[in-house]
């Protein structure tokens, strides 16, 4: 190779050096997967901040709720006092319904107190037990916030949702389309439940109840109940009370920040066995969330890099955290259900934005690299030519100033070698010439006289002619001339003669 390719190459060599370094550098600060870093700080920030408002809205509706639940069971037994030697309560319909319309004032002022979708009061009591589906059917009341009015509690806009009509109308209320009469409960559900963990001798405030994700039956919308029983001070249960938080209000509620993973959502789900229950979740997130399809169950599997997998039923894979939250007290009887808030993005959507991430810096470091080797390349080539110049002016002998150093340097040493070099030469011509001169004394006459022709300019012919000799003699006496003067020509004897001229030392005899 030239040496403007070696300098290329070895250009290329530096920067691929310097490359490997700087890739080393990225790479042992993390830089590549910077993205993954920003994702999960943005994770644990949104994780953060939603599980602190879930602990603080939840946390407060249970203390309001146990609240309620004795200023209700107070009033009832006022009423029931009142009409002490008449049959139970739960087969007096009138008796039912007095407590129920009682009942009205205090819900509502709970409902408008509190940020919640729903109040509600269900007796365990009907006021038609001999009806066909009696066993399934309980009186009560259930008042409705609509949203979003639910949040900005300076408008409600209360609905009736179950109870007597006769309460919607003296509360001036609107009845709903899916309103009822009376609530239907099945075994297992929220008011069996809560019923069944009345009879424990625990406080009050240890026996309220959190039913997951469900839909009253013959309602439209998803619900998380909070259910308190109502237990006298002899220790009758009455019923249950408690508020409601939609699937639309927690959506208004804990809404993540979009701007950075646009299908973000959070999730508040019952916790079991490395799994959260998704079917039984309030969910938030906007329109592009894929809530809709959110109805399987995660399990979840924590990864080294502080993030977790979740994997649904049907094989979906996000990316998120989520953190354990308790929604009772210690001690509380339906303490060991553990909830969990998780917030979540599609892995689909994760890794694209890494990949956007990390291509943006392949980008970078791509645009960087192929300057770096124009750059390599067009300063090989520019180094070298006044190098190239200095070589071709050195080819034609001359050694003109470059102003580069070790050019120059070269230039003054070969032009001293080439002056010592002459000035050898010279001296060595001078000792020859000298050698010339005094060995013509030794020239036989005969060779003297064709030596003086051959000074004289004649060549051979005219010499034999001159001399009347033959060309044959002629040509011996050349040959004995050429030994003893030291030439080996007729044209390097002709050289010596030029130099005697010059200094006037011919010896014609």
């Amino acid at each position: 190779m030239n040496l403007q390719r070696r300098l290329f190459v070895f250009f290329l060599l530096f920067l691929v050096a310097i490359m490997s370094g700087l890739m080393i550098i990225l790479l042992s600060a993390g830089v590549f997967s910077m993205g993954r870093k920003e994702s999960r700080l943005f994770l644990e920030t949104e994780l953060g901040h939603i599980a602190d408002d879930v602990i603080k809205e939840f946390g407060t509706l249970s203390v309001e709720g146990t609240a309620l639940s004795r200023r209700l069971t107070e009033q009832a037994e006022r009423i029931i006092q009142e009409h002490r030697g008449e049959k139970d309560f739960s087969e007096n319909a009138e008796l039912i319904n007095t407590i129920l319309e009682a009942s009205s004032e205090p819900l509502l002022a709970a409902l408008e107190k509190n940020t919640c979708s729903g109040v509600f009061l269900v007796l365990d009591a009907t006021v038609g037990p001999h009806l066909s589906g009696a066993e399934n059917s309980r009186a009560g009341v259930f008042f409705k916030n609509m949203e979003p009015n639910a949040v900005n509690k300076t408008f409600p806009t209360v609905r009736f949702l179950r109870g007597p009509s006769s309460i919607a109308k003296q509360e001036q209320l609107d009845l709903l389309p899916q309103w009822r009469m009376e609530f239907t409960v099945e075994e297992g559900d929220f008011f069996h439940s809560t019923l069944s963990a009345a009879g424990s001798s625990q406080e009050l405030s240890r026996l309220y109840y959190w039913n997951p994700a469900d839909k009253l039956a013959g309602d439209y919308e998803t619900t998380v109940l909070l259910c308190v029983p109502l237990i006298t001070s002899e220790g009758k249960i009455l019923g249950i009370c408690g508020f409601e938080v939609s699937a639309m209000l927690f959506k208004l509620q804990n809404m993540p920040d979009n701007s950075v993973h646009n299908r973000v959502f959070a999730m508040l789900s019952p916790l079991k066995n490395n799994t959260l229950c998704a079917q039984s979740a309030l969910f938030s997130g906007n329109h592009s969330a894929p809530l809709a399809t959110l109805n399987e169950n995660f399990t979840f599997h924590p990864q080294s890099n502080g993030l977790t997998e979740y994997h649904a039923d049907n094989g979906t894979v996000y990316i998120g955290q989520h953190r354990t939250v308790s929604l009772y007290p210690r001690n509380a009887v339906h303490a060991e259900e553990l909830w969990a808030v998780s917030v979540m993005i599609p892995e689909t959507d994760f890794s694209a934005y890494i990949a956007s991430a990390n291509r943006k810096l392949y980008l970078l470091l791509a645009i960087l690299l192929i300057l770096s080797v124009g750059m390599a390349l067009i300063v090989s080539k520019r180094y070298i030519l006044p190098v190239v110049g200095a070589f071709d002016k050195m080819k034609s002998g001359t050694y003109e100033k470059t102003n580069i150093l070790e050019i120059d340097d070269l230039f003054a040493y070969l032009a001293e070698r080439d002056k010592e070099a002459a000035s050898g030469e010279q001296q060595k011509t001078f000792a020859l010439y000298e050698t010339f001169v005094k060995n013509i004394e030794m020239l036989s006459p005969a060779e003297r006289s064709v030596f003086n022709l051959y000074v004289e300019g004649y060549d051979a012919k005219r010499i034999t002619e001159i001399l009347c000799l033959s060309i044959n003699t002629i040509k011996t006496h050349n040959k004995r001339i050429f030994q003893k003067l030291g030439v080996s020509s007729r044209k390097e004897l002709l050289v010596y003669v030029s130099m005697m001229k010059e200094k006037d030392a011919l010896p014609f005899v």
